[in-house]
Formats: structure tokens, C-alpha cells, sequence
């Protein structure tokens, strides 16, 4: 994934979505507006990112084409792990949502299958993965965020500056007030410690990872859960990804965001899954994940950066430009690597 190409995306700083998989352009007949005609198909998705993102994408597609669509939804981890039980008799068609990392991983794992889309074009070719197993949706960014009003009422008198960067996480002030999804299931907690690693260096960010470790008061199965729980002031600081800091912001409960320096980010990927019952209805899916229908539903609900580029930016965001991220995040490696950086996170 080339930083240039981040940056030609012109966008602001959050979420990731994404790919499909297949063989060939899908052959349905077109119904009266040249969507395909499905009616009578039925397509099963595994969804990990947010229920009502996806209810609007299964509710408009079905609309579009007729096609009967119920889905599942599971962290990234979980989801992953499914797919792969089922490896010999498949139960979903679609993995929608998730790292791309995980995405990688199922292609290397022979769980997922190449779909040439014939709206691959819709998307920049340093969002989708080269041989066709997964295209990415929008994009994901790391941040830091806390809750306004604890802060001010609890923190500020004391004289404590706000966390803003990954060291001010490790202050004795904050230990015990942050919460931080699980790598073990989550994809943004996976981004999180990978991205860390990378961008530190082994040593270093071993070390930094095993102090920030005892900060760190609760750890959860969803990327989105360290935004709601800190925007109800259970807890003072979440780590994950801004977006979802940012759809708690929107209700009221105020979270303050900062997307730190060499920040780590992801792609949301939708892959159609090996083996699955219809892939003229898989592959239709995907088609339709491209397209501007889809990319303006994923930016309004998820406050993601799109990868169709003719999807504006959500209001307010920064260009992807002006983003701290680190350029040289290697997705693939992440996924590589999970196990190992988990035991090794986790042992005592």
C-alpha cells in the first residue's frame, strides 16, 4: 500500500472496508435499471464492522436486485476464526468489513477466493489486493480519545495535560483509565499492537507494549466498544480507531480525538468466501461494494474514508495528506505475525 496513493485519495482520517473474491463477472439477467435481477437468490454475509452500516448495504442491495440477504455480525477475529472452521463446508458467502489484514490472512490460508470485478476500476488499484481476493471500502485510522467532561471535572484541576501521544499513555495518572480492544479478536486491536511494532522497531516497541500493557484496565472482543464505554465515562481513554470515537461524539457523548504520530490504519475488505453456495450472488455483492451507492452509505454511517474516489470525504476531516500515519504499515505481515505477537502480548 503506497502512502502516495493515500494521499491522492483526499480524504480525512478514519476506517477501512473492502474486498471480493471470484473468477469472472457475474452472468445474472438485468432487471428494469440495469441492476441484475436476483430474486430467488439468497446471500449470507459474515459483517465486521458496524450492524447498522450493514443493514443499510444489505437493505439497498436487496432493493437493487431483489436478492434475499441476512448477516452475521462478528469481530474480526472471531469472524476469521469461523471462516476458517468452516473451510470445508462454508456457511456465508461474504466476509464484509474487518482488517485487511485478516483479509490477507484468509487469502494465504486458502479461505477465500479471486473475483475480477468489473468495477474494480471504481476503486484505486493501492486499495485492492492485486490478484483480486479482497477490495478495500474505506479506511480506518488509529487514534487516542477521552472523555471531554471527565477530564475537565477530574484530570485538568489536578494539572494533568491531556493524552495525545503514545507516550502520555504511559503516565501513572492514567493507569487503570484506559481500555483497548483485544488483539486476539479485534482487527483495530491487531492494528494497533502490529502497527506499533513496526514503526518502533522490535525492542522498542516490545518494550513500549509491555508498560502500556499494565496501564491498560480493559481489554474488549470489539474495536468499537473502548469509544462507547469512554464516551459514557467508564472509562477516561480509548484506543482505537477515530471513526468510531467519532460516531459516539455524534450522540452527544463527547470524546476528544487525536491521531497520534506514525499512527497505524487499516483498509475495511470484503472477500467472497471459497466454496460458498451462489457466487453469481457473491460476486454481485462485491460488484455493488465499488460502487458510489455504497461508498456514500459507508462514509454517512461509519464516518470512513472512502476508496472510491468520487465519494466525498466525511465533513470536517482532514486530507489524508495532512495524517500522521505510518506510510510504511505492512498489512500482510500483521496478519503473518498475529499469533506469535499475541502470545507474546499476553504472557505473563
Amino acid at each position: 500500500m503506497k502512502w502516495k496513493a493515500l494521499a491522492a485519495a483526499v480524504l480525512a482520517g478514519t476506517v477501512m472496508l473492502a474486498a471480493g473474491c471470484g473468477g469472472g463477472s457475474s452472468s445474472g439477467t438485468k432487471s428494469e435499471g440495469g441492476a441484475q435481477d436476483l430474486k430467488g437468490k439468497k446471500l449470507v454475509m459474515y459483517v465486521s464492522f458496524h450492524e447498522d452500516t450493514a443493514k443499510e448495504l444489505a437493505d439497498q442491495f436487496k432493493e437493487k436486485t431483489g436478492a434475499d440477504v441476512s448477516f452475521i455480525r462478528l469481530p474480526t477475529g472471531e469472524a476469521l476464526a469461523r471462516i476458517t472452521a468452516e473451510k470445508d463446508s462454508p456457511k456465508a458467502d461474504i466476509w464484509l468489513g474487518g482488517t485487511s489484514d485478516a483479509h490477507a490472512k484468509a487469502k494465504a490460508d486458502g479461505l477465500t477466493e479471486a473475483y475480477k470485478s468489473p468495477n474494480a476500476g471504481m476503486i484505486l488499484p493501492e486499495y485492492q489486493d492485486k490478484d483480486g481476493y479482497w477490495y478495500g471500502t474505506y479506511l480506518e485510522v488509529m487514534s487516542i480519545g477521552y472523555n471531554e467532561n471527565r477530564f475537565k471535572e477530574e484530570f485538568e484541576p489536578k494539572g494533568v495535560k491531556a493524552p495525545e501521544t503514545l507516550e502520555d499513555l504511559l503516565k501513572p495518572e492514567f493507569k487503570g483509565e484506559i481500555i483497548a480492544p483485544d488483539p486476539r479478536k479485534s482487527g483495530t486491536g491487531l492494528t494497533f499492537i502490529s502497527s506499533v511494532l513496526q514503526s518502533m522497531g522490535e525492542e522498542k516497541g516490545w518494550a513500549y507494549l509491555k508498560q502500556l500493557k499494565g496501564q491498560i484496565a480493559q481489554f474488549t472482543p470489539s474495536g468499537f466498544a473502548p469509544a462507547q464505554k469512554t464516551g459514557a465515562g467508564e472509562y477516561l481513554i480509548a484506543l482505537n480507531f477515530i471513526s468510531d470515537q467519532m460516531l459516539v461524539s455524534q450522540k452527544g457523548q463527547k470524546i476528544h480525538s487525536t491521531i497520534y504520530d506514525n499512527a497505524g490504519w487499516t483498509l475495511c475488505p470484503v472477500s467472497i468466501i471459497k466454496n460458498s453456495a451462489d457466487k453469481e450472488v457473491a460476486q454481485a455483492f462485491v460488484d455493488y461494494c465499488l460502487t458510489k451507492e455504497a461508498g456514500d452509505i459507508l462514509v454517512r454511517t461509519t464516518n470512513g474514508v472512502a476508496c472510491n474516489p468520487d465519494v466525498a470525504p466525511p465533513e470536517g476531516q482532514k486530507p489524508l495528506s495532512e495524517l500522521p500515519l505510518y506510510k510504511a504499515y505492512d498489512m500482510e505481515k500483521a496478519g503473518a505475525d498475529k499469533q506469535m505477537n499475541c502470545d507474546k502480548f499476553f504472557e505473563e
